[in-house]
């Protein structure tokens, strides 16, 4: 395989070819044989999967993913890092532990700051896919129905299979799940042979 997601040796092999024969249907579209149609585009994607490893806080993932990203936008590590942390700090706003007023004062500054970064990044749909993407990844019901209209609302604007597009969307939240739980832990579990002859 010519990604390598994880930095271990304890994950077994077959399962790990599978996880990067998933890295690559999923951000490339392709197994490397066969290509699929893709909804969304590459820079979408590395700022989802970035958003999810940050929301997840996995080293690894936002490195890997930052740099991903950095060579697409042509932008400093700083500055990307810095405009996700914004957007998954705000998102990390349980809104069914807060009240009314709240929540609508939540909601207009959301839509202030989400539109500052679709400007910022020149994709309006994107703070509303990394919305979605982590009411996905926390079955959040406010904020897969409040940032899910949107990007429903902005896919139809462009003709773009809305089905196809959020179904691709899941599949890097599903993902992104896998690989941050597998490459979060790594440490922990070396720790389990650090003493012992079985390496």
């Amino acid at each position: 395989m010519s990604s390598k997601i994880f930095q271990d040796n304890i994950f077994p092999r077959h399962i790990s070819d599978i996880m990067n024969l998933m890295h690559m249907v999923i951000f490339n579209g392709t197994d490397g044989e066969e290509k699929w149609d893709s909804y969304l585009n590459l820079k979408q994607k590395e700022y989802v999967a970035l958003s999810l490893a940050q929301y997840y806080q996995c080293d690894y993932c936002i490195e890997h993913h930052l740099s991903s990203l950095c060579r697409l936008e042509k932008s400093s590590k700083t500055t990307l890092s810095q405009n996700v942390n914004s957007m998954v700090l705000f998102l990390r706003i349980d809104t069914k532990l807060i009240g009314k007023s709240e929540k609508e004062h939540w909601t207009k500054a959301w839509q202030r700051f989400s539109y500052m970064v679709s400007l910022e990044s020149d994709d309006p749909v994107l703070p509303s896919l990394i919305g979605l993407a982590i009411g996905m990844a926390r079955n959040d019901d406010f904020l897969i129905q409040f940032c899910g209209s949107e990007v429903h609302k902005l896919f139809a604007s462009q003709g773009i299979n809305i089905r196809a597009a959020i179904g691709e969307l899941e599949s890097v939240v599903i993902f992104m799940k896998a690989a941050a739980s597998k490459n979060r832990i790594i440490d922990k579990v070396e720790l389990l042979f650090a003493s012992s002859s079985d390496t």
